[in-house]
Order: structure tokens, then sequence, then C-alpha cells
């Protein structure tokens, strides 16, 4: 700017010599005139101490403006110009106003031409006034003064600079919302940028304008609009970029907020990224070589403040917070709000990979746990789930990202690393918090699902008891209720399933109430409550007929109506659960529904006038064999089955190769279900035509099986023993045949325990080796090991067995022992299928009460064995059960109860010597030590143990060759007893009762 000369001296010193003014002080004179003032003032300002200049013109103004224009002329407006521009400097904007209009409205030059006393900055103080009211926000003030400058200026004299100007214009025009008039103005200054001179900094400054305006506004089109228009001169070159880039990434941030994601994403597109501008910044300061700076047309390329902008780009990228932190970050959070959950998903993994030492890498990874969570990405859920809570244990998000790796893993059917993960998490979560609800719920339900259900069931119970409130409530429930069912306790899942049902009836709010009916159904079929299983079976078909289990539905209504004996229409059900598994390609149905249709149609009749129909289970065989037999679980038991159906249509041979074959490739299978069947079945039609020694020397070597093989040669021993147990059977009275199968026996048994760890043998084993060294050894508990190891096992085929089995050996140890033996019993009670494994458990429960001396317990077990009205029906052991019930009074001293159901028992059960016999002896005992004397109607106590003891012995005499040595001693005790009393003074003999009958 080049400063205005000033002729103020002679007009000063006309104005004092004509008494115009008065005159300062003499000194005052030399340092305070017009000239003095606003040379130091100009002088000030080329120093850039703005406060000085200030100081000085505000002196000038003070002392002179009164008269300035009639002394000064015009020309004094000039130092209201200065004035006014230190005070923009200072950014006094109200101030520098008020300095410019004076220095436009009280000083305008006169005429068309400003000569050497004029005001040669009098219309540009419009524009500086247009500046100060743009400074003031006053935008409506500074739009008409820059407006009035355009209409009044001078073009030949009144310069300005027109890029920042348009710009100016445009800032005020968006300021006030006017946006296409500030769009106008801002492309005026971007389109001639190079005419104009229009500096990168004015553009971005109306750029921000418009972002703020359209942001204001949520006109998203008008940004959209303008950038599409003008993106290749808004554009700025990367070098320069690095000063400019966080201002746009926080306008593509506010866009973001005020939900213009398109705005946002355009906006984040124009910067550059860090690589790009690091490279160009190298660049640009090469080029400077030596030099500190240089023009390059709008602009001057400083090396220090590239150097700078260099260095401040590789300390973002050395410390991993670049742009692209904020850029991915923003793309991922548009994605998801906008349902592309994996393009959030894609943008979180780069932030991880890329950026680990990001800032928000916390925010970052918890979110890429989410949203892998979210789509389904169970590893990488789990992958960086663990990264997270090994990296930041102490995080806001830890309980989250647990739950989310659980969770993510469990409904994907990840169970077995659900189980790895939750097993670990567990015991350092503290109860009664959401995390260890979900992870006790999916630890239970992981080990439902893979068919754990042994360390399911503690888990899933410890869940419905402690969270009954859980999310997971109607899942918890169902999987509580089934894994019983899995387990064989019938009674306890029916319960649980019938709560279950009852409480969600509802088919569209509970998704496991068809898999419910089924279970249900089934516990109905394990306790041969067949018509209840029936009903449920038929809900399920007509309501659920597309259910994912409708295959096995069919298949266990099959089972059901077998069992009722409804062939026909259980063959009719095998066939529909293989028809449809065949649409749904479901291999395990199908080959379940032909080994069920071969198992039933192969069976040999058992009655004479019973047709065969075993060719007809031969296509189903083949077609077995032909489609399934690579990979079912069921090809042992079609093996099996198929034998006899084979062997009519002469294929004999075939079906004992392919038991063979079958036999060796299961053996090879750790607890390969049925294998025991398969060895019997393949024994059965072995001895057709060998002996029993030839197929010891044909076992002892069988094919395929290697010697390392424990499990599957000591079934075969087992086998074997089993054939001798018949020649046993067969020997009759052939002494020498009994002890040479006996001798047999013994031996492999012995072999069996020396030869093989009870974990090497299968349950069927365990329980005979166990039951042989209990019934045919003096030391019975050697039995334990092989119980407890067969309870261990998944295989529940021979659970009850072995809990017989335990309860018998336990029952005759300590009081802990036999307590353990009752809740073995009971467990067979409640839960078996057999009536017959039910009615001996209950009995055992009574011998085992007694030997406990618990005799009240023992009453209301005995009675419930012989109750006529719960349904049971028991009867096969009414004989003892009665006769510990009246012990179990006896005991207790209640003499008048035990009396009565002593008498229920000799007198319903007088010809089984070994019952009733000791109930007469306990009875006369009784009677006798009572004495109630008698009277008319009635005999006394001891008149009536001695004449029924006398009866007792009469009426029993003829079976006393039949008795066995403990019956024939207790059948003698009674007749002593008779004897005693009848020597009695208070007893009337038989003899004298006799004859005084006969008298009359």
């Amino acid at each position: 700017m080049k400063p205005a000369r000033f002729t103020l001296i002679p007009a000063l010193g006309f104005a004092l010599a004509a008494g115009l003014i008065s005159a300062p002080p003499a000194g005052a004179q030399l340092q305070e005139d017009p000239q003095t003032l606003n040379s130091n003032a100009l002088t000030a300002m080329k120093g850039n101490n703005w406060e000085e200049a200030l100081k000085l013109l505000s002196r000038a103004t003070e002392l002179y403006d009164r008269n300035a224009l009639q002394l000064f002329g015009p020309q004094f407006g000039v130092t209201w110009y200065r004035k006014g521009i230190c005070e923009l400097k200072l950014k006094r904007w109200d101030d520098a106003a008020e300095s410019f209009e004076k220095c436009y409205s009280k000083y305008p030059n006169k005429g068309d031409k400003v000569d050497g006393a004029g005001n040669i900055f009098n219309k540009r103080a419009l524009l500086r006034w247009g500046e100060a009211a743009q400074g003031a926000e006053n935008y409506e003030q500074a739009i008409k003064m820059f407006k009035k400058f355009l209409e009044e200026r001078d073009k030949t004299r009144d310069t300005f600079d027109p890029g920042s100007f348009y710009i100016s214009l445009a800032i005020c025009h968006l300021k006030i919302n006017k946006i296409p008039e500030g769009v106008e103005h801002l492309e005026t200054a971007i389109k001639n940028k190079v005419r104009f001179r229009t500096p990168d900094a004015g553009i971005v400054a109306g750029f921000q304008a418009l972002v703020g305006a359209v942001t204001e506004k949520r006109d998203e089109k008008a940004l959209l609009t303008f950038i599409d228009k003008n993106r290749a001169d808004i554009v700025i070159d990367p070098f320069e970029m690095e000063i400019y880039s966080r201002l746009f990434l926080k306008l593509a941030a506010d866009a973001m907020g005020a939900d213009m994601e398109a705005g946002a994403i355009a906006l984040y597109q124009l910067v550059p990224g860090t690589e790009v501008m690091i490279e160009d910044l190298k660049s640009r300061i090469q080029r400077l070589g030596s030099r500190d700076g240089m023009k390059e047309l709008t602009r001057t390329l400083i090396k220090a403040k590239l150097q700078a902008s260099l260095e401040n780009l590789e300390k973002q990228r050395r410390e991993g917070n670049p742009n692209e932190t904020i850029q991915l970050g923003a793309t991922a959070f548009i994605h998801e709000k906008h349902g592309n959950v994996r393009g959030a998903y894609a943008a979180y993994t780069q932030l991880e990979l890329l950026y680990p030492k990001a800032k928000k890498r916390e925010d970052n990874l918890y979110n890429l746990v989410r949203t892998s969570s979210i789509i389904g990405e169970v590893f990488d859920t789990e992958t960086y789930g663990s990264r997270f809570l090994k990296t930041y244990p102490d995080s806001q998000y830890v309980p989250a990202v647990q739950r989310m790796m659980l969770t993510s893993l469990f409904y994907e059917g990840e169970y077995l690393t659900c189980i790895k993960v939750a097993s670990e998490m567990l015991p350092k979560l503290s109860e009664k918090t959401k995390e260890h609800d979900i992870c006790l719920h999916v630890l239970g339900g992981s080990y439902y699902y893979t068919g754990q259900y042994d360390k399911a069931q503690p888990l899933l119970d410890q869940h419905v008891e402690m969270y009954p409130e859980s999310q997971f409530e109607q899942a918890a429930l169902y999987f509580q209720a089934s894994n019983l069912s899995r387990l064989q306790f019938w009674k306890k899942s029916a319960k649980l399933l019938d709560a279950f049902l009852a409480k969600y009836p509802d088919p569209s709010k509970n998704i496991y109430l068809p898999f419910a009916l089924y279970d249900r159904a089934n516990c109905h079929y394990a306790e041969s409550e067949n018509e209840a299983a029936l009903t449920n079976l038929d809900r399920l078909e007509s309501e659920f007929p597309n259910a994912e289990m409708i295959g096995m539905a069919y298949n266990l209504k099959g089972n059901v109506l077998q069992s009722s004996g409804d062939r026909d229409a259980a063959e009719t059900y095998y066939k529909k659960a293989l028809e449809l598994a065949e649409r749904r390609d479901n291999d395990m149905i199908a080959g379940e529904s032909l080994f069920y249709l071969i198992a039933m149609l192969g069976e040999k009749p058992t009655k004479k006038d019973q047709p065969s129909r075993m060719k007809d289970a031969v296509p189903y065989s083949d077609k077995f064999w032909k489609e399934y037999g690579e990979t079912s679980p069921y090809k042992t038991q079609v093996a099996v089955s198929q034998v006899h159906a084979l062997g009519s249509v002469g294929r004999d041979e075939e079906a004992l190769n392919r038991l063979r074959d079958v036999i060796a490739e299961m053996a090879t299978i750790p607890g390969s279900p049925g294998l025991e069947e398969a060895i019997n079945s393949y024994t059965d039609v072995y001895l057709t035509k060998h002996s029993a020694d030839e197929l010891k020397e044909h076992y002892y070597a069988f094919p395929k099986i290697r010697n390392n093989n424990k499990a599957a040669l000591a079934l075969l021993r087992i086998a074997i023993i089993g054939v001798y147990e018949k020649e046993l059977k067969k020997a009759g009275d052939n002494r020498d045949a009994k002890i040479a199968a006996q001798a047999s026996i013994d031996v492999l048994f012995k072999e069996l325990k020396n030869d093989f760890d009870p974990k090497d043998l299968s349950p069927y084993i365990l329980v005979s080796t166990g039951d042989f060294l209990r019934e045919k050894t003096s030391a019975p508990r050697q039995a334990l090991p092989y119980y407890d190891e067969a309870l261990k096992r998944k295989d529940k085929s021979y659970l009850f067995p072995s809990l017989f089995g335990r309860a018998s050996v336990l029952a005759e140890g300590s009081k802990e022992e036999q307590a353990k033996a009752i809740e073995d019993l009971r467990r067979v009670f409640n839960d078996s299928q057999e009536k017959p494994q039910r009615e001996l458990a209950l009995y055992g429960i009574v011998k085992t009460q007694m030997a406990q001396g618990e005799y009240e317990a023992a009453a209301e077990t005995a009675k419930e064995y012989l109750s006529k009205d719960n349904g049971l029906n028991f009867s096969k052991f009414a004989p003892e059960v009665g006769l510990a019930l009246a012990e179990s009074y006896e005991k207790r001293d209640m003499t008048n109860d035990a009396l009565a159901n002593y008498v229920r028992v000799w007198s319903a059960y007088k010809g089984l010597i070994k019952i009733s016999a000791p109930a007469m002896l306990s009875w006369m005992k009784l009677s006798w030590q009572r004495n109630n004397p008698g009277d008319e109607k009635t005999k006394g106590d001891r008149q009536g143990a001695y004449e029924q003891g006398w009866t007792y012995i009469d009426q029993t005499s003829r079976f006393t060759e039949k008795m066995t040595d403990d019956e024939r001693k207790m059948w003698n005790q009674i007749q002593s007893l008779v004897e005693e009393y009848e020597a009695s003074a208070d007893i009337t003999t038989m003899d004298k009762l006799k004859e005084e009958a006969a008298k009359k």
C-alpha cells in the first residue's frame, strides 16, 4: 500500500494565524501535528506495531477531526482509513467500521478527480468497512458495503484483490444462509483462481462457510452439486492439504452429524492419502534445493513450512493416527447406519490391521468384535475378542466383548469352541452378573448340543435356578428338560417338559415348542404311555408338519405303533420318515428309517401261524448298503437285523460276511455303539455250523482285529463266555459238562479282569464283568470299578444294569454306601422304561432301607410297592415286600400293626416257605409276648399262636422234602415253638381241642 502524501503544515499555520483554532503548547506542536502523527503511525504500521500506530492515529483524530475538513480538506480521511486498518488488524471490528465510515462519509473528494489534497481511500473505505462488518458478523451490512464499493469505486484508481473480495462476499452470503448467492460468488473466485490470484486459504474459508450453511439447512444436494461442478478447482495439491486436512475431516464430521452421509463421504474424498501428501511434500522440498522459498503463481512456497507439514504427517503415521483412521472410522459408521454392517466390519478390519497404534484402537477393536459378531464371522469374533481382552483387560467393553464372543460362537453352532472359551471364562466371572448368566447358559447349552449330557445337566440346573429372569430363560428351561430325557431321567424330564409347554404354549413365541413335543412324546414312550405319546406326536404332525425334527417324529411314532402291536401303521410311518428324509437329503434319518423297517420286517415269526415278512426286508437292506451304508451310524444295527432276512433268500454267507466286516470296522472306533449286538448275532450265525470250541479259536484270531484293540477283543471274550453259559444250562445233570463249561467261564472272566483295563472295555463288557465278579466270586466289591466306569460312558445303553449292579454291592456296605445304593435304585425306578427294572428297583430300595435301619422309610416304600391305587400294579416281590413291611412295624415296636401284617403274609403265601415261615415265626413270638387274654368270641394271643403254628406245620409238612436248608431250619423252629407252647399250662392242646370237638 503506497502512503498518501500529506500537505497539512501550511494549512495548519494558516489556521493558527487566523485564530481559527487554539494553538497547542509549543512543545506539542513538533510532536502532535497531523503530519508527524501520521508519519510515525505509518512507520509503526510497517513494523506491524498496530497498537502503537492506532494510538498515534487516534490522537490525530482526537485533536483535529472537528475542523479537519475545513482545515485539511478530504485528505484527512486518510487518517481515519489508516486508523480503521489498525483496528482491523486488532480485530476491533466495530471501531474499524466506524473509522471507515468516517473516511467515506465525512471526507468525500470534491469533483470527479482526486488531487493532491484529496482522500485517495474514500471509496476503498467501503471495501474495508465491509470487511469490518464481516468481522463483526454483521453480514448484511458487509454485503451492502461490498456492493456499494463495486458500484462507486474508480476502476482505474480503487484497485482491490478480486479473489479475496469474492471469497468474502461468498462467505457473507453463506453466513446468512443465502446459499445460491454465496455459491455464485464462491464459484467466481474459484473459476478465476489464477487471474484473480485467489489464495487457497480463501477458497478453503469459503468452502468451509458453504459446508456450514448447507449443514445448518441440511441441504445436502447443494453441497453435492457444488462439489461435482467444481471438484477440479477445489481440489488442493497434496503438499498444501496437510494444513487443511483436519479441517476437511471436521467438515465431513459436521455433515455426518447432520445426517448428510453422502456429503460427508464426498468431503472425505477431498482429503488425499497420507502417503500421497508425504511424497508430494518431499518432492516440493527437493525442488527447492537450498532455497528458503519461491513464488509459484498464486502462492509462495516456504521450505520451513513444507518441512513442518512433512514432519507432522510422518509423526501422525508413526504414532498410528493418520487421517485415514478418521476416514475409516467415519466410513464404518456410515455403512452401519445404512444397514451395511459387513461394510462397517471391513472398515474396522482395515483399522485394526493397518493402524494398530491408533488412539481410538480400543473403540475400533471393540467395534470390530461387535460387527463380526453381528454378521456371523464367528472365528473373527473369537480371534479379535481374545485380542481385545488381552490388550484391554480393564476396558469398559470387556463384559460386552465376552458376551459377544460367546453368543456369536454359540448361535453359529461352534459349540466346541464355546466350551473351550466359556470353561476358561466362567470361574473368573462374578455370579449374578449378565456375563455370568450368558457364560453359564452357553457352556451348558454347548455341552447339551455336543451330547455331553452329564456335564450339561448341573450347569443347566444352576442357570435355571440362578437366573429365573434371564434373557435366555425359555432356551434354558427347554435345555434343562430335554437334557434330562437324554440322560433317561424320564420322570424328571416329563415334569419339566410339561411345565415348559404350559408356560410357553404359543408357537409364534416359542421356537422350541415342536422339539419339546417330540421330547415329551419320547418320555411317554419310555414310560410305556403309548396313547399319551401318540397324542403329542399327532399334534406335532398336524401343527408342525415342516418342523426340523418331523422325520424323527415319524420314526418315533412308528416305534410307538409297533410296540402297541400295530405293525402296519408303524410300517407306514417308517416309510413316511424315509420319504421325507430323502426329500430333505437327511441321510441320518433315512438310515434310521431303513433300520426300523429291516428290524421289524426281518424278524423271525414267533408263532407257527404268524406270516413271515422277512423277504420284504431284503430290498430295504440292499437300499441301505447301496445308499447309506458307508456313513450311517446304523450300519451295525442293520447288519445285525438283516441276518434272518438275508438267510430267508439264501444269502446266509453274505449276512455273516457283512457282520464280520462291520465288526472289524466298528472295532476300530472307540465306544462304537451296537458292536456287542453285532458280535452276538455273528456268534449265533457262526454256531449254526460250528462248535463252541471252534468259535473260541475263531474269536481269538478274529480277522482284521489287532491285538492292541482291547475293547473289541474283550467283546469277543464275552461272546465266548455267553456261549459257554448256554452250554452250562444245556448240561443239565451232566456233571462233567457242567464242570467243563463253568471252568471255561471262570477262566475267561479271570482273563478279562487281568488282561483288560476297565477303560478299554465297552459298557456291555463292563457290566458283564462286574456282574460276574459280584455274583460268582468271594470279593464282590471288585465289581465296583467296572460299574463306575460304565456309568461314566456317554453310551447309556447299560445305564440301569450298571446302577443295579453298583447298588447291589453298596447295599452291603456302610450306611453312606447304602444311601448311595438307594439313590441309584431310585434313579432306575424313576427313569427306566422297563416295568421289571422299576419293580426290582423299588424292591431293592425296601431291602436296603431295612438294612440301613431306616424302618419308617422302608415302610413307606413298601406301601408304595403294594398300593393298588398308584398304577404300578407290582406283584412279583409282593411276598418279600409284605414281610419287610411287617418287620418294619416290629422294629418300631408297633406290635399290633406288625401282627396284622404278619398274618397277611403267612396266610397269603403259606406255600412259599421262605416267606411264610419267617412271617409265622415272628407272629407267634409277638403274639405270645403280647399275651392279650381271650373272651367268649376270641381266643387269647397265646392260644392263637399255638393253634396257628400247629396248623401251619400240619399244612406245610408235605413240602419238607423240597425245602432248602434255610427254609427247613425255619420250619423246624416253628415246629419246636409249637411243641414248647403246647407244654405250657396256659394252652389247650390240639388233641384236647379235637377231643372236645368230638364230644359236641
